[in-house]
């Protein structure tokens, strides 16, 4: 008898996960339909008003011992003015984008949501050397209407001060608006923070280097076919330990090199790296964050860029000190981007 029990409540936890993934899937079709819509209306306008429109379209799957993640999402981006101009010429550009992603996860524990949204809206405008930033993000169960802990807003100024050939900085402050933790004694919480901004690029023949707080990335043979990348980022804000450490080193052939017509957009590496997903949920004080390291290989043809490989570990977070491992698996994602 009490297996029968056991049986019937594992087949509606099955049933009812079912049932979540293909609403989800309902609404990613619908916002698809959407999206093509205004899309369709935004392509002339871009035309009239020199715009250039970059769609992102992209699905990861993750498959652990005790866990799996779906994670579909795209995004839109505009860009105004010339992205890449020399080291002499006075930047005048403008880039507004907005990316959305939704993580469906298999099994979580029963007052866990097993559905959550990224969404991020950014705006950059550079002239001249004056650097002016917009950011709004959400990563939770219930984006920006789960309170303020749920959302992050940021605005923020730069000024590039060293523009040479081989060297560029830009250096400013941004002010941040969320909920940090800083209880006041009312029982309300402060909800401004002051964070820098700093760039700094410097570039030759042998070696790449790009500092944009907070996240590193280097580029060690940047005119060679074969060449090696990796890139570092951490968050002070939400670390809590090494593996908060996202990062990855990847190992390229480039198909072409530099003086071909369309450049050498295109090629294959291997590679090892550290991924997370982290969710601030509804529910204040409570979050969920999972990390996996993996040996991977990718393949990018400019439109179309896949990736996948092995993961040795993952583990995932709920709460403050609830540590669950979810063991080895593998991984697979597809990204298509295209400049209009």
């Amino acid at each position: 008898m009490k297996n029968n029990s056991m049986n019937k409540i594992s087949l509606y936890s099955k049933t009812f996960r079912i049932s979540v993934f293909l609403k989800e899937i309902n609404k990613m079709k619908k916002l698809i339909c959407l999206f093509i819509l205004l899309f369709t209306g935004l392509l002339s306008f871009a035309e009239e008003n020199d715009i250039r429109i970059v769609p992102i379209l992209n699905y990861d799957f993750v498959s652990v011992e005790n866990q799996n993640y779906h994670l579909p999402g795209g995004g839109l981006i505009l860009m105004k003015g010339n992205h890449s101009p020399l080291w002499n010429e006075n930047p005048d550009n403008l880039m507004v984008g907005a990316v959305y992603k939704t993580t469906i996860i298999n099994n979580v524990p029963f007052d866990y949501s097993n559905v959550f949204h990224s969404v991020e809206l950014i705006g950059e405008l550079r002239k001249n050397r004056h650097f002016i930033q917009g950011l709004i993000s959400s990563y939770s169960d219930m984006p920006f209407y789960g309170g303020l802990h749920t959302t992050y807003s940021q605005i923020g100024y730069g000024y590039q001060f060293i523009r040479r050939e081989y060297i560029k900085l830009t250096v400013g402050a941004a002010l941040g608006f969320s909920d940090f933790g800083f209880d006041l004694p009312n029982g309300g919480t402060w909800p401004l923070l002051p964070s820098p901004i700093i760039e700094f690029e410097f570039t030759t023949s042998l070696f790449n280097l790009l500092f944009i707080w907070p996240e590193l990335k280097t580029t060690i043979g940047p005119e060679s076919r074969i060449r090696m990348t990796s890139t570092v980022k951490l968050e002070i804000w939400k670390f809590n330990d090494i593996h908060d450490m996202l990062f990855d080193c990847i190992l390229w052939y480039r198909f072409f090199d530099k003086n071909f017509v369309y450049g050498d957009f295109a090629g294959a590496g291997i590679g090892i790296k550290n991924s997370g997903l982290d969710f601030t949920l509804n529910e204040k004080g409570n979050y969920y964050n999972t990390h996996y390291y993996s040996l991977f290989g990718i393949l990018d043809a400019g439109l179309l860029k896949v990736s996948g490989g092995y993961i040795f570990y993952s583990r995932e977070f709920y709460g403050n000190s609830n540590v669950k491992l979810t063991g080895k698996g593998w991984f697979i994602g597809a990204q298509i981007l295209y400049q209009f």
